[in-house]
């Protein structure tokens, strides 16, 4: 058994990996206002959000291209395929994550949708 303490003072914090397939993580958004992000990102798997507590509002961008909000709700498991980031409008949002474990990410500008960068996680 592994036990681990959340203290969910970063941003974006892995708390366990198993290494081949898939890690999790806690995410507490930096944004207050969807008017704050200047990036969504996308990963090349699909990306899980479990609402822990607070507030918590996902910004996406769906398939033709418009900007949409997602309030996340407890006990909802919410997964993103699309571009998108996070803010809390109170700074009491804490989503649980579970992601794969290697992927790439695709960051686009969230005005018009072009690449600005791309990371890879292995």
């Amino acid at each position: 058994m592994i036990t681990t303490t959340i203290a969910a003072s970063k941003e974006w914090e892995v708390i366990f990996s198993e290494g081949k397939n898939w890690r999790i993580g806690i995410y507490r958004p930096k944004f207050a206002a969807s008017a704050e992000i200047t990036e969504l990102e996308q990963h090349t798997c699909p990306e899980s959000f479990l609402l822990l507590q607070g507030n918590l509002v996902m910004l996406y961008r769906d398939a033709e291209g418009r900007l949409h909000e997602k309030a996340l709700k407890p006990m909802e498991l919410v997964t993103f395929t699309e571009p998108h980031a996070g803010f809390s409008p109170d700074g009491s949002g804490v989503a649980f994550v579970v992601e794969n474990a290697t992927f790439d990410t695709i960051y686009t500008d969230v005005a018009s949708g072009s690449e600005t960068r791309r990371v890879s996680v292995s």
